[in-house]
């Protein structure tokens, strides 16, 4: 990796969530908005969102050589899609299961924040889907400082 490439972590992650669970569908940056969600019919197979958080710096791995030289972490939303609550929990507690500790760049893969349960309701008000979201987070810094990344 050269300069501070968190595109190139993001689609390491995603390649190996996809290689663990070939059965599921695990799709990046959806919307889930009412549209989208009134759209999926509630005996959907459940699938899987990843929302990839930014970047952010790590004020206590702060290096004397420059900011560049500095621990940084990022994070990402796994987010379940189910027709049933019971189903999306189980998804989600699976992938976390399998992901919580998975080594990248000398970092590992740890829970941050709450795990989430939410209803998608129909325009009845009648519920619809079931999400379950939870948050992993990874630090990392650049093998390169001084490099930047080429086009």
């Amino acid at each position: 990796m050269d300069g501070i490439n968190l595109i190139s972590l993001q689609d390491e992650i995603l390649a190996h969530v996809q290689s663990e669970f070939p059965n599921y569908e695990v799709l990046e940056d959806v919307i889930l908005d009412d549209e989208y969600l009134l759209k999926i019919n509630n005996n959907v197979k459940p699938f899987v969102i990843i929302e990839w958080g930014g970047l952010a710096r790590q004020f206590t791995n702060a290096s004397f050589a420059g900011v560049r030289h500095d621990e940084y972490r990022s994070d990402f939303d796994l987010i379940a899609v189910a027709p049933a609550p019971k189903i999306a929990r189980r998804v989600l507690n699976m992938f976390f299961d399998k992901l919580i500790g998975w080594p990248i760049q000398g970092s590992q893969l740890t829970p941050s924040g709450t795990i989430d349960n939410v209803v998608s309701r129909d325009g009845n008000g009648k519920p619809h889907l079931y999400i379950s979201v939870g948050t992993l987070s990874f630090r990392f810094n650049s093998s390169n400082p001084e490099g930047n990344i080429a086009p």
